[in-house]
């Protein structure tokens, strides 16, 4: 069996502005009864949904503006060749270091010990887990590997001889961030990892609010049905355009109101049987 939320809690495939409009219901719902662990859970919500909706008016742009633009072409080509020369200048700090290793003496153990020390501080994860990155990351990465290039590893980069490699990193990493700044490397598997964190923190909310209050009847049942309600009535709302064979437009975030644009449903709902039982 499934563990996952979505193979034990049947709901359909919210769209961002519709988790987002429930979330700020439930939210209030939640500050007025004092349902403090709901409250920060669905705060989180709010803000990872909140980025997923402005990766969403990002990819939209991109698609309106259909054809990538010659000055926009070049400079992602650019920064793809950058980007390239990064990863072997990381790579060239670390075979570097690694050279030392390799062309020491047998009386030479405290050197080894001292690069040994400088590769794991510099790279704890490898070379890869910096350049197997996205654009942006990346350049967190580095930015953050200089700051300890500059500070506490210095001493060690002078006594090996490494000074030549990191203010080759320097440079170019100065020219990455100056043409990262000019184009826009969204893609759409970063949007969809979004809208699917945004998602799991719907079935997270409801195993939250069944789980804190559970019992079958009195308070519990009371405040269960109302920190519910906005998302089972936003639930059915999907299901009626599933039933319907229509597309589901999203909704403004603050007020609900559907908007002009949809995106097909996704989700468990299936066509209601007819009379005769037949789907």
């Amino acid at each position: 069996m499934d563990p996952t939320f979505s193979a034990l809690i049947r709901l359909n495939q919210f769209s961002t502005g519709r988790r987002l409009y429930t979330f700020h219901r439930v939210i209030a719902i939640a500050k007025k009864m004092d349902a403090t662990v709901v409250e920060l859970l669905v705060a989180k919500a709010i803000e990872a949904d909140g980025h997923t909706y402005t990766l969403e008016q990002r990819w939209q742009l991109i698609r309106r503006g259909g054809k990538t633009s010659a000055k926009q072409l070049k400079a992602q080509n650019a920064l793809q060749k950058l980007d390239g020369q990064i990863d072997r200048a990381l790579s060239g700090l670390r075979d570097g270091a690694e050279a030392i290793i390799k062309g020491a003496d047998d009386d030479e153990k405290d050197l080894v010990e001292e690069v040994e020390f400088f590769l794991h501080e510099a790279f704890p994860n490898g070379v890869h887990a910096i350049t197997a990155k996205s654009y942006p990351e990346q350049l967190v990465a580095v930015v953050a590997l200089l700051q300890k290039l500059d500070g506490s590893l210095d001493p060690l980069v002078q006594k090996l001889g490494l000074s030549v490699n990191v203010a080759r990193i320097k440079k170019l990493t100065a020219q990455y961030d100056e043409l990262l700044k000019s184009t826009d490397t969204l893609e759409f598997g970063q949007v969809k990892a979004a809208r699917d964190v945004g998602q799991n923190y719907l079935y997270r909310i409801v195993a939250k609010i069944m789980g804190t209050y559970d019992a079958p009847d009195g308070d519990d049942a009371q405040k269960r049905a109302a920190l519910l309600a906005p998302i089972l009535a936003q639930n059915e709302a999907i299901s009626n355009y599933i039933r319907s064979r229509r597309n589901v437009p999203d909704v403004d975030p603050n007020t609900g109101e559907e908007q002009v644009e949809g995106v097909v449903a996704e989700g468990p709902e299936t066509p209601e049987p007819n009379a005769e039982g037949q789907s």
